[in-house]
């Protein structure tokens, strides 16, 4: 691999750790209130989940790829650029818009762009880390420090100040993002896939879509979350501040996990983690299901750190251990076009068109997901 004779492990755990802050600070405004923004314009719950879920549909071609062309032409730092150049312009049109089709074939393209970053970063991070200039589990962290402050910051500011204030703060911190990819470093692989499709080399590693297929089920069962949660709760009479607490307690747990990400990783492994996800995702979700008060609330999103981040950290330990470095940006994009795209675009959908008929019982069928994917684990755990 190429990269620059400056990137030492400090730097590189400094510029990593920058761009997760800017990423997910964004990504804490996005995830939590872009929804409740859209209802406010006029738009129904399903309406709103519906747009949502367009943009994890079509990553799967923008995000698989812009993975193939960053390992066929080995700059994985100039797509990453690009993605968040065209994100942060997207996002300027987007907030300008108040009707359903115009905002759905822009977020069409728009969110797409955006989600389309982390698999990209996770393969240069990846890269980075296999040079020994990088924990990479230390860095990501610090994205889950910056969801949590966006996300309780920016409840509280809008409680303040109305859901209005929203594309202002969406805007800027978009901005902050393209600004912190520029000291990314340029890692390059000396070899690449050939001729060939970077992603067809895929199909002949042993194992890997049935790993892949539980990491993405344990993702999508999160649609619901993602589509109506923050719905449902200001249905159940929780205010915007509350509702970014709740958001913010999920990602400090999920802090917790990554800051121990090297021990676990070294004492139970990728099947280990995956376990703690389907466990933890079963609880979680029959949980939501069952009640909204809020302690109880409080209590059980401490387990998105077994459904969001066991599984993160355990997709990406597998790609690293078992992927060989012409093929991560491929590997990535995919599993993630699957986890974050396809199966994530029809959770949200099906979450957002049940949610009118049955409420928060929608939390069960991601309770199936996560049971779905421990069957599969137990069929495959030979393969992590």
């Amino acid at each position: 691999m190429t990269f620059s004779s400056e990137l030492t492990k400090a730097r590189g755990q400094a510029v990593f750790s920058g761009f997760f802050l800017a990423y997910f600070a964004c990504y804490g405004v996005v995830l939590p209130f872009l929804p409740y923004w859209m209802v406010s314009r006029g738009l129904n719950a399903q309406e709103a989940a519906l747009i949502l879920s367009s943009a994890f549909i079509s990553k799967v071609f923008f995000g698989l790829g812009v993975g193939m062309l960053a390992d066929a032409t080995g700059h994985k730092k100039r797509w990453i650029l690009l993605l968040s150049v065209f994100t942060f312009l997207g996002f300027g049109v987007f907030v300008q818009l108040d009707t359903f089709w115009p905002m759905l074939i822009v977020w069409f393209v728009v969110g797409a762009l955006q989600t389309s970053h982390i698999p990209m970063v996770d393969g240069l991070a990846i890269a980075t880390a296999r040079l020994g200039k990088l924990n990479y589990s230390g860095a990501r962290l610090w994205g889950s420090v910056a969801f949590i402050a966006s996300s309780t910051l920016s409840g509280l500011y809008l409680a303040a100040y109305s859901i209005n204030a929203y594309p202002l703060l969406l805007v800027v911190l978009a901005a902050i993002v393209v600004v912190l990819v520029l000291p990314l470093p340029d890692i390059r692989p000396h070899s690449k896939a050939g001729r060939k499709l970077a992603f067809l080399e895929l199909f002949k590693l042993p194992g890997f879509f049935a790993v892949v297929a539980v990491g993405a089920l344990l993702q999508a069962s999160h649609g619901a979350l993602y589509a109506i949660g923050t719905l449902h709760w200001i249905n159940a009479g929780i205010s915007e501040s509350i509702i970014g607490l709740l958001w913010a307690q999920g990602v400090a747990a999920e802090v917790v996990l990554f800051a121990f990400g090297v021990w676990l990783v070294s004492n139970i492994g990728v099947k280990g983690l995956l376990w703690m996800a389907v466990i933890g995702g079963t609880v979680r979700w029959l949980t939501l299901g069952w009640s909204s008060d809020i302690s109880l609330l409080f209590s059980v999103q401490t387990l998105h750190a077994c459904t969001f981040a066991a599984t993160h950290l355990a997709m990406t330990q597998y790609i690293t251990q078992k992927v060989p470095d012409q093929l991560t940006a491929s590997a990535q994009t995919l599993y993630d076009a699957l986890a974050m795209g396809a199966f994530m675009g029809m959770t949200m959908t099906l979450a957002g068109s049940m949610y009118a008929d049955i409420g928060g019982q929608v939390f069960w069928a991601m309770a199936f997901l996560s049971i779905a994917a421990g069957l599969v684990l137990s069929r495959n755990a030979s393969q992590c």
